[in-house]
């Protein structure tokens, strides 16, 4: 099942977009667009992903949420990953990239 992403802002330039879905190819790209095209559009992002209906996890999904971390970083931005759980957040404590997008459950 492809990922859906729903955006919406927190507070002034900070975004929250829930993902729904298998983050994995070939659809994750779709994620690395949705971020990029956020950022540009604001000039400058802090974005949390919440990951909580996201089923599975695979390598590329895991490239485009470090592609969709650099994104922000350009614009100084930043990302972090919440509610993710079961095998998605094994992968992100495996790969270390939970400590590197401050994850949290």
């Amino acid at each position: 099942m492809a990922f859906e992403a729903l955006v919406s802002e927190d507070t002034p330039g900070r975004y929250v977009i829930k993902v729904d879905g298998d983050l994995a190819f070939p659809d994750s790209d779709g994620l690395v667009e949705t971020v990029a095209g956020l950022v540009a559009d604001s000039g400058t992002a802090d974005v949390v992903l919440d990951l909580g209906g996201v089923g599975f996890l695979d390598s590329s999904g895991v490239r485009a949420l470090l592609q969709a971390r650099q994104a922000t970083l350009a614009k100084d931005g930043s990302l972090t990953v919440t509610g993710a759980r079961g095998t998605v957040a094994e992968v992100l404590r495996i790969t270390a990239v939970d400590d590197l997008l401050g994850s949290s459950g």
